[in-house]
């Protein structure tokens, strides 16, 4: 569920226990939970209403001064005509803390099976590369580098920056790599794979 940046801190602190929207229909469901930024929000209530009858304190609830800033706030980012009559979500909900992130569980599997698999992986997308195999000349070359600029390692492949960086985001998904401040570095589960690798089980290093 999206927030802009102004209502994060809001929602995390617990002084943000609603918003409005202004939908053709409900796009979130009681007792489902929801990512928000860097946490997990549980929807206890969904609610369909006149915008004519929020009030200030509900306006306040959803992070807003007062009801005519929730409208102001409506109207810009709608197409729609938004008025009094206007039916509305209102959806209450409260913040369960950070997610848990799925990668972190993969970033230690270093099970032999799960590394077949994982090798299996990455060959089919070095097969469906354009460029030829790339997967683990990525990962050995963070390895030989770790906390070096994006900027500073996408030249070695011949390599635009954005174009590495995604590059590293597809292996980071796989539980591959971690993003420092400045860089990169391997997981556990990497530093096993490009381990693996040496040894002759996983094809040979470029």
């Amino acid at each position: 569920m999206l927030f802009k940046t102004s209502f994060h801190e809001g929602i995390r602190n617990g002084s943000l226990t609603e918003t409005y929207r202004a939908w053709q229909s409900a796009r979130v469901a009681p007792g489902r939970r929801y990512r928000v930024a860097d946490g997990e929000i549980e929807v206890r209530a969904v609610d369909r209403i006149a915008l004519g009858r929020v009030r200030d304190a509900d306006a306040r609830r959803a992070g807003f001064g007062d009801r005519a800033a929730l409208r102001d706030a409506l109207r810009a980012g709608s197409s729609r005509r938004i008025d009094a009559r206007t039916p509305v979500f209102q959806v209450r909900f409260h913040y369960l803390g950070p997610a848990a992130d799925p990668r972190e569980a993969l970033r230690v599997d270093v099970s032999p099976d799960a590394l077949a698999e994982l090798g299996t992986r990455l060959d089919a997308i070095d097969r469906r590369s354009g460029r030829g195999p790339w997967t683990r000349r990525v990962l050995a070359l963070i390895a030989a580098q770790p906390g070096t600029a994006a900027s500073r390692l996408a030249p070695r492949l011949s390599r635009e920056t954005q174009a590495f960086k995604a590059d590293v985001r597809k292996l980071k998904a796989l539980g591959l790599t971690v993003s420092l401040e400045v860089g990169y570095q391997l997981s556990r589960r990497g530093r096993a794979l490009l381990a693996r690798a040496d040894r002759g089980s996983d094809g040979e290093l470029d």
